[in-house]
């Protein structure tokens, strides 16, 4: 049929789902030849099979509907039990989903499905659905060892055959394979073009939804490849979360034509694809080059142009090649001096935090760690409910099959799944929970809309069948259930799907290739089978052109790594997760603050047409402004919870980051995270990022002694770095901690008067803390050599100009032979703060409220010197006292004052009195930045402005800065309070 007539919106939307289930049906169909008895495999080739009938049936492709619909009665049979997985079977339903593919391409270039003979192929699984097909093929599907040949039979394999087998002509044993492996040595692609090029994209926000779940795969695989590290034994659940992470990625990136990406992605799940087999061994080699192979990844989609929508490709041919080679010779022998798997960290563009509401894929092994929990009674009742609610199903659709009209069966169904999803929850399987919660959300749209139930019948049949294999898989593993019992629950639904569903495709706009009711990590999946002594088939045809760099064998992700870091910004993610809960109270707040907007009008048309009183609206005025006062204030709350995501989006990188410096610096070293759900304003999230990788860079190079010092200084071998996070009064806290060597004052001065940074004088005068803030100046490096991780003297300045430009402050602590400990103190949100208003010559000034300590009045009689500063004794402490005035340069009073307004501002555990004119009003600011016109006079003690009620502009003081300016001020000459000594 020709999409003439066709909506071109919803047509796009099909050539969107389409391609992205045919992507997830072809590895799938070769995963189920190597574990036919697999039966959440079959349910995950049904279902996307299923959903193409449907929609091709939905808009009138005849042809695609006819050969999906047979392909679909082939699958049903296998998952019913009633027809084997043998070798030709597979190849009949691949060559189905070629011809599938073809005629969607067909279809989307030239608007008809094409001249694809779909006869053949029709006609042989109308064979196979009644036991006829060839006497050749019942002899292959009999002989184990050849069903893996059979599945790489098919007519799109050619291509890649060759490039599979080539490479490795000699390959006959492993003892033969030292010249062989000794002789491998991967070449860029000669025919390699640079040349930009546009991605396919549908729709606004397509190309930045990839963005973003592209840098969360990359997290999760750096997650799970550190875990599969951390467990040589090999750890089942997450060998197959890495394929699955990596097969996600290489759906999305064919969506959007990303074919380097593509490629990649491809060579490193098949490779993972062996190893979940258990035909290839998890070693350190195979980490280290799948790690290798990510950092590539991320170099990849570091170089997407999210404004023009086009990529600039990398050469990742030589990685490919490399991929390639392992997956045929079961090891990295081959490979292991071309792998740099200790990256420098410097060198890797640092991925902007990514806010997530949850984790994609936990291990699915939580039900696992809860078994010896679950009451038997527990058990036996959810049981009795499963079985009851399953039959009740039944009889339901029978029942609607005979007149779909009943309004009461279809509101029964509903509660009968409903029922089902939270006995499934309440027994933790939260996989299945959330497949019945689709399931159930498919029933109640349904009854609510105008549409004939009869439709929906095939495809609830369909949800219902693949729920209650689900729920069977998971009954299995409930403790004291036996296998017969697990097998008689739950009952089989009796009417079999006939006719397409009618339903349109639905908008994609960037998510995985996986069909979207498919659960992320179907909890009834069985444990792997003991896999067979075979070769995997070859992988299918990708596109030609492969991606990649070029220093450090062609394969590191810091190929061109000169021009790394302005890429890295455009990463940056545009979009918040945000739970609906709080959407629904903002709504709520919205609509509080329409009604007082309201009043507001009524109460000016009072006064326009003299309806009441001056002193009645006058009140009601004021009524309505603290109701005004209390909206704002909770729609200020709403909006920071909105923005706040957890700090875990930014700690998630340094696993990696730890494990590579310890592998190039020869360190056993140990990263212990804390508080990883603390939450701060994206905007602060967006921006720590930078200053933690140079401070646990630091902590690992510089901070931890090599094993043989550690042990000569009584330590364990293993150095340890903690990092963070709490909250801390109105602020945040993030804390890089190490048990290293700690840091030397008198060394810190001596290295800074050698470098000339400061005079001896200088030195002479610094106190511990002063000597310790030497590490932030410009240049200031005290290795003893320079390394390529660290030691150039640059990054803890570029650490305090961040910090900085956040508000926030860095304090040190260290202790020689104990060890150091950096905490970053930041604001939980950069727009707007409590702040102190202050009068100084005349002028008004605020001070952020976190950092006020309090505010007093003392006498002038009671200040006394000590070493040329004035302070006074509060409360038992002596406190140091300067004039505001006198910092900021201003015109000083010069009269007779026997009592001085004081602010007493908190530096970490610094404590310093501001003299001020006045005390003002403690007030809610909104912080602006100065602007670069201003930025350029590198103004001291500001760190921004504010705009007041009246359209004045407020300056507003940095605390730590003002109380660097007393302790420069305080050496230059005595301070005088104006007004208090002549």
């Amino acid at each position: 049929m020709s999409q003439e007539f066709l909506d071109p919106e919803i047509l796009s939307d099909f050539f969107i789902e389409a391609k992205e289930h045919l992507e997830t049906i072809e590895p799938n169909l070769l995963e189920l030849e190597k574990c036919p008895d697999n039966l959440s495999l079959l349910n995950e080739i049904f279902r996307p099979m299923h959903s193409l009938k449907g929609a091709s049936g939905f808009l009138g492709l005849n042809k695609i509907n006819g050969l999906a619909h047979k392909a679909e009665n082939i699958l049903d049979d296998l998952r019913q039990g009633s027809m084997r997985v043998t070798g030709p079977i597979m190849d009949l339903i691949l060559s189905a989903t070629d011809a599938l593919r073809t005629m969607v391409d067909n279809l989307e270039t030239s608007g008809l499905e094409g001249d694809v003979d779909t006869a053949p192929i029709i006609a042989r699984i109308e064979a196979a659905l009644v036991g006829e097909l060839d006497d050749g093929g019942r002899e292959l599907a009999k002989d184990g060892a050849a069903c893996p040949e059979q599945g790489a039979e098919p007519a799109d394999e050619p291509v890649v055959e060759p490039e599979y087998i080539e490479p490795e002509p000699a390959f006959t044993a492993e003892e033969a394979g030292d010249t062989p492996m000794t002789a491998f040595s991967p070449q860029p692609d000669p025919d390699f073009d640079a040349t930009p090029y546009s991605l396919t994209t549908v729709g606004e926000g397509h190309l930045a939804d990839f963005l973003e779940e592209a840098q969360e795969i990359v997290e999760n695989l750096n997650r799970c490849l550190l875990a599969m590290e951390g467990d040589p034994g090999g750890n089942d659940e997450l060998i197959n979360d890495t394929f699955r992470y990596f097969h996600n990625l290489k759906g999305n990136s064919g969506i959007i034509g990303f074919k380097e990406l593509n490629s990649l992605t491809h060579e490193a799940e098949t490779l993972l694809n062996r190893v979940r087999k258990g035909e290839i061994a998890s070693t350190q080699g195979l980490i280290d080059l799948l790690l290798a192979a990510v950092d590539l990844i991320e170099a990849l989609v570091g170089k997407v142009d999210l404004e023009h929508g086009k990529v600039e490709p990398l050469d990742t041919s030589v990685m490919a090649q490399v991929l390639q080679k392992v997956t045929e010779d079961g090891n990295t022998d081959a490979v292991g001096g071309l792998v740099s798997c200790t990256k420098n960290a410097e060198e890797k563009p640092a991925p902007p935090a990514a806010p997530r509401a949850a984790s994609p894929a936990e291990p699915t092994a939580q039900s696992e760690a809860v078994e010896p929990e679950y009451d038997p009674e527990d058990v036996a009742l959810f049981i009795q409910t499963i079985d009851q609610q399953f039959e009740a199903v039944v009889v339901a659709f029978e029942m609607l099959r005979k007149d779909a009209d009943q309004r009461d069966i279809v509101d029964g169904l509903f509660r009968t799944f409903q029922t089902i999803q939270n006995s499934t929850g309440y027994m933790g399987f939260d996989e299945i929970k959330e497949y019945a919660g689709r399931t159930v959300g498919l029933v109640d749209q349904a009854r609510k809309s105008d549409m004939d139930f009869s439709l929906m019948l095939d495809i609830l049949e369909q949800e219902y069948a693949i729920l209650r294999d689900m729920i069977r898989a998971a009954i299995a593993k409930l403790p004291g259930v036996s296998e017969e019992k697990a097998a008689e629950a739950p009952p089989k639904a009796a009417p079999k799907p006939a006719a397409p569903k009618p339903v349109a495709a639905k908008p994609v706009a960037a998510k995985a290739p996986a069909p979207a009711p498919k659960p992320a990590a179907p909890a009834p999946r069985p444990a792997p089978e003991p896999p067979a002594a075979v070769e995997p088939p070859p992988p299918a045809p990708q596109p030609a052109a492969k991606p990649a760099p070029a220093a450090k064998s062609s394969m590191s992700s810091g190929t061109s790594k000169s021009g790394a870091q302005p890429p890295a910004k455009p990463k940056a993610s545009s979009t918040i997760r945000v739970d609906h809960h709080k959407l629904d109270h903002l709504m709520n707040v919205i609509g509080e603050l329409i009604i007082n907007r309201n009043r507001y009008a009524m109460l000016a048309r009072a006064l326009e047409e003299g309806q009441e009183d001056v002193h009645v609206v006058a009140q009601q005025l004021t009524e309505t402004t603290y109701a005004m006062a209390r909206i704002s204030d909770d729609l200020q709350d709403t909006i920071m919870k909105v923005r706040m995501v957890p700090v875990q989006t930014v700690f998630s990188r340094f696993p990696r980051l730890v494990r590579d410096l310890s592998r190039k610096s020869g360190k056993q070293v140990e990263l212990i995270m804390e508080g990883e759900e603390t939450e701060f304003d994206k905007s602060v999230v967006e921006e720590i990022g930078d200053p933690l990788v140079h401070l646990v860079r630091n902590a690992v190079d510089h901070g931890l002694e090599d094993e043989n010092a550690r042990i000569a200084a009584g330590k364990k071998p293993k150095g340890h770095v903690w990092l963070r996070a709490y909250h801390k009064g109105n602020s945040v806290a993030i804390e890089v901690e190490d048990d290293g060597r700690g840091m030397d004052p008198e060394k810190l001065k001596a290295v800074a008067v050698r470098k000339g940074l400061i005079s001896q004088e200088e030195a002479n005068a610094m106190d511990e803390r002063e000597a310790m803030d030497l590490i932030f100046a410009p240049g200031f490096s005290s290795a003893e050599k320079v390394t390529d991780i660290s030691g150039r003297g640059v990054g803890m300045d570029v650490v305090k100009t961040n910090i900085k430009n956040l508000k926030g402050s860095v304090h040190i602590q260290s202790e020689v032979g104990k060890g150091t400990k950096l905490t970053l103190t930041l604001p939980l949100t950069l727009a707007i703060i409590d702040a102190l208003m202050v009068q100084v010559a005349g002028d008004t000034f605020a001070i952020p409220l976190d950092a006020v300590s309090e505010t007093t009045k003392i006498e002038v009689e009671k200040l006394s010197d000590i070493n040329n500063r004035k302070a006074v004794t509060l409360r038992g402490e002596v406190l140091g006292i300067v004039e505001l005035a006198e910092l900021l340069d201003l015109p000083q009073d010069s009269g007779e004052r026997e009592v001085l307004p004081m602010v007493v501002i908190q530096d970490n555990d610094r404590r310093l009195g501001l003299v001020v004119d006045r005390l003002l009003e403690r007030q809610e600011i909104v912080i602006k930045p100065l602007g670069q016109y201003l930025n350029n006079f590198n103004l001291k003690g500001l760190s921004g402005a504010t705009i007041m009620g009246d359209g004045s502009v407020v300056l507003i003081l940095d605390p730590h800065e003002i109380y660097s300016l007393s302790t420069q001020l305080g050496r230059k000459e005595p301070l005088v309070v104006a007004g208090a000594i002549k």
